[in-house]
């Protein structure tokens, strides 16, 4: 058997600085690499991407690229244009496989009209952390439209999780028994505890402090403003003072742009205005992140939906107990009393409270945190994952 899996050709394989789709089919190919499975990725060619033998590069038309593209048909539109291109690239180079694994909307659509003149089978991981809710934009009514059509034509689908499972068949309408729940995975050696923690708290001034970790697009969706107002509780209703909150990730709203949003200028000027200790990192690349990952006390997920966030898992793995909202596939993950604490999706009071108890009681972090790294290792390793997921391949084959 040969399997090969894409991703959306708008961030490299190996993600430099975030993108957890990119980072998820590079980690699984080389899982199921281990298991003796001939895998491959395929990536748009990059310049100065390093070389290796289970990525295969394909070279995208020059003038999808264009700045001038961006400014007729606007951001969102040309990445979508830039996404078909890709997969239209990427439908020239698969004669040679027996399974593809898509795991974008768009690309996963255009490769579902070809697979089955390649006389292969598709199989599409839903990656989307929409489908569950209830309330949607315009914009992403119809990523549903495409994204549903994908998975209709695919031989198998995987949901990330039971919740993302229930919203696929009942939103999308797809079918139940071609649906199959195999979760992210993590790599257990690298995130891991007990990491030495002198270089970051030199840099980023967390010595003596207890900090609190945000990782991912800094947005609205995220709930970023809910940590900030629950830490702000933390100060002025339980008296602690000694928090420091880092937020990792882009400060664009997206990963590979520059710049910083109205958002994070809000979130600057709340931080500055009520006196809380907050930096905002940026994006970081993967080995100083596990070294934050490992140096702090609680990672925290606010999020109003995900479908299913690696941070949680990279954090888990690290030792890190977690404190996420009820939104998604974050309950599918956090086992409240735990490994962790669920709050009430939107409610910054909630927060304060799981907080304290957390931030307070040395006794139970500690249990939590033994209780993450064990839910790592034993649920969401890579080999783990990779497993499961041969099995898919074997029942589409």
């Amino acid at each position: 058997m040969n399997v090969t899996l894409i991703s959306s050709g708008l961030l490299p394989v190996p993600p430099r600085r975030g993108g957890a789709v990119e980072l998820y089919v590079l980690k699984l190919c080389e899982a199921l690499r281990r298991l003796g499975v001939e895998a491959y990725v395929i990536d748009r060619l990059w310049n100065n991407t390093n070389k290796s033998d289970h990525i295969v590069r394909v070279k995208v038309p020059t003038l999808v690229d264009s700045k001038i593209l961006t400014n007729i048909l606007g951001r969102s539109r040309h990445l979508i244009l830039k996404e078909v291109a890709f997969g239209i690239s990427v439908s020239r180079a698969l004669k040679e496989f027996e399974i593809i694994h898509a795991n974008t909307a768009w690309v996963g659509c255009t490769l579902a009209y070809k697979t089955r003149e390649l006389r292969a089978r598709l199989v599409y991981t839903c990656h989307n952390p929409l489908w569950p809710e209830e309330n949607v934009h315009l914009g992403e009514r119809v990523v549903r439209l495409i994204e549903s059509s994908a998975m209709k034509k695919a031989d198998a689908v995987i949901a990330l999780n039971e919740t993302m499972k229930r919203a696929l068949t009942e939103k999308a309408g797809v079918n139940r028994d071609k649906i199959f729940v195999v979760p992210n995975g993590v790599d257990v050696e690298f995130f891991k505890p007990g990491l030495k923690c002198d270089e970051v708290n030199a840099k980023y001034g967390l010595e003596g402090r207890r900090v609190v970790l945000f990782v991912g697009r800094v947005t609205h969706g995220k709930g970023v403003h809910i940590l900030l107002e629950a830490v702000k509780i933390l100060k002025d209703k339980y008296g602690l003072k000694d928090v420091k909150i880092v937020i990792v990730g882009p400060l664009s709203g997206s990963f590979g742009d520059e710049g910083f949003t109205n958002y994070v200028q809000r979130l600057h000027k709340y931080a500055i205005k009520n006196n809380i200790d907050a930096v905002f990192t940026g994006s970081l690349d993967q080995e100083e992140l596990r070294y934050l990952y490992s140096c702090s006390h609680v990672l925290v997920l606010p999020s109003y939906f995900e479908a299913f966030p690696m941070v949680l898992i990279e954090a888990m793995s690290s030792g890190l107990p977690v404190i996420g909202s009820k939104a998604g596939g974050i309950v599918d993950i956090v086992e409240n009393g735990v490994n962790g604490f669920l709050f009430e999706n939107g409610s910054a009071i909630d927060l304060a409270e799981k907080l304290y108890l957390l931030l307070s009681d040395e006794v139970l972090h500690k249990k939590f945190s033994i209780n993450a790294r064990f839910a790592a290792e034993t649920k969401y390793s890579w080999d783990k994952v990779a497993l499961e997921m041969f099995k898919v391949y074997k029942t589409v084959a």
